[in-house]
Parts: structure tokens; sequence; C-alpha cells
């Protein structure tokens, strides 16, 4: 029952992100970024899929590895990069 419910709520994180990016009072940015995070950690194909972007895209992996670092970043932006770690 998780996995279903889990792609529902990233399906409604990234439909958000969407309705943000055309409303100027909702910030899509910040759903996008849940909604990768959720799909990263729940399933392989959203890890394969961030793997091949922090691959791809250096500046993406530089801003990842920096946010880890920050002072008030949650504990679980560690476990996402060390899911989605290009080197792994």
């Amino acid at each position: 029952m998780r996995k279903p419910l889990m792609a529902l709520a990233i399906v409604g994180c990234f439909v958000m992100s969407v309705v943000g990016g055309l409303l100027p009072i909702l910030q899509g940015w910040i759903f996008f970024v849940l909604g990768v995070y959720l799909l990263a950690t729940e399933f392989e194909i959203g890890r394969i899929w961030v793997k091949a972007g922090r691959r791809h895209w250096a500046f993406l992996n530089r801003w990842i590895i920096r946010a880890r670092d920050h002072k008030w970043a949650p504990s679980h932006l560690k476990e996402f990069e060390d899911l989605t770690d290009p080197t792994k």
C-alpha cells in the first residue's frame, strides 16, 4: 500500500510544481524538490534518473553536495546524496 500512495504523492508534488510555476502566489520549486526527493528515495528508477542528472549537469552535483553540508540541512538530505551519488 505504501508504494501506490508514494507514487500518488509524487505525482501530486509534480502537479503542484507546474501549478506553482503558473501562479505567482505558489512556489513551485519547493514541490519539485520534494517530488524529486520522494522519487529518488522510494523508487530505483528515480535514483537512476537523479544519478544521470548529477553526472550530466555538474552544477546540480555541486548544488546537492553544498546543500548536504549546510548547517540547516535535514539529515535526510545526506541519505538522498548517498543514494544518488554518481560515483557509487
